[in-house]
């Protein structure tokens, strides 16, 4: 149990930092409620032994990694790794641990103080999960490789950033053992301030697509039950989304979605033949595309018709009518079920 009575005693390793020690202190601080300057905690930044066992939390020091005495190091030999094999640096050891008795690991614990922080308190705790292994996959895991060694730091990503913080190798206090620890410890600060802010732009990002994914499925059980869109052509969603994502794990046959832009307009879009495809389940009519305006509607014969990609995946529509008009004039070139899978199979 940490202490309660007193500043908790925060300890990671002296000199040269990286991005895990900082996201470590990053997850650490935010996930337990530890401002910068409201006297909940002290860091201490030093390979002294005596003040390492002192310490309540250490990380990325120390040669210990037992989550039950707050101890996250990944040096030693037998360092824990990730159930894939994947090796930790202190800031996956941090993520994953959970000791805190609430069922809650500290990144998930860290992801939902961020959420009530951005006005969303009531966030059912799979959503939570969701949010945080996705984090941890797309944001702590690279952090953790980088500093194993076993993926390189592109220039400008978080690692390499980092780095910059670090004195120079020519700072007047290099030949100052007392003012190079003191400029160590300012940059390790204005680093994790800086790595703060990209862990919390990337929940917030995770967020969305988390809730995008709700209000797909959502709409498709809408689709479904004919209040909303064309069963099973065309989805209509209530704004604008990420929505490939669910179209495909949930198995939508969709051929187009269609939703409100912000300045009042309806955009269409084709499905994807497949993830990651350029190709479209169903292409808008060739004879519309490149077209806008008086051209486009002389064209379709819509009203509101604005704009067509050249491409045939994009359109844009004055109204939800229109654009619901232009979904249903497309479907005209629907394959019948043996057409499609005769196209499936390339034959």
């Amino acid at each position: 149990m940490l202490p309660t009575d007193r500043p908790l005693r925060l300890a990671t390793h002296g000199g040269t930092f990286h991005a895990d020690d900082c996201l470590a202190y990053v997850v650490l601080t935010g996930a337990l409620g530890l401002g910068a300057d409201d006297g909940t905690h002290v860091l201490f930044r030093t390979r002294e032994r005596a003040a390492l066992e002192a310490a309540d939390i250490v990380w990325d020091v120390g040669g210990t990694a037992d989550e039950t005495r707050w101890r996250f190091d990944h040096h030693q030999p037998g360092a824990p790794k990730a159930p894939n094999g994947d090796p930790l640096s202190s800031a996956g050891l941090v993520w994953r641990t959970n000791n805190l008795g609430n069922g809650l690991s500290l990144g998930q614990l860290y992801v939902r103080n961020i959420l009530a922080k951005s006005g969303f308190q009531e966030v059912a705790d799979e959503v939570v999960a969701r949010i945080a292994e996705n984090v941890r996959y797309k944001f702590v895991r690279h952090v953790d490789l980088v500093d194993n060694g076993v993926e390189r730091a592109a220039p400008t990503d978080l690692t390499a950033m980092v780095d910059a913080y670090n004195s120079a190798w020519d700072e007047p206090s290099q030949s100052d053992p007392t003012a190079f620890e003191a400029r160590q410890l300012a940059g390790f600060l204005r680093a994790s301030q800086m790595v703060a802010v990209a862990l919390e732009q990337h929940v917030g990002k995770e967020r969305g697509a988390a809730f995008a994914y709700q209000a797909v499925a959502q709409a498709w059980e809408d689709c479904r039950s004919g209040s909303s869109g064309l069963h099973p052509d065309v989805l209509e969603l209530p704004r604008g989304m990420p929505w490939q994502r669910a179209a495909f794990e949930l198995g939508m046959p969709i051929l187009y979605v269609m939703s409100p832009e912000p300045d009042g307009r309806w955009k269409l879009q084709a499905m994807p033949a497949e993830k990651g495809s350029l190709r479209n389940r169903l292409d808008m009519p060739e004879a519309w595309r490149g077209l806008q305006d008086a051209a486009l509607e002389k064209a379709c014969g819509i009203p509101g018709a604005v704009f067509v990609h050249r491409s045939g995946h994009l359109a844009i529509a004055t109204t939800r009518e229109a654009a619901l008009a232009m979904g249903q004039a497309c479907l005209a070139n629907k394959p019948s079920p043996a057409e499609a899978l005769r196209k499936a199979w390339g034959r």
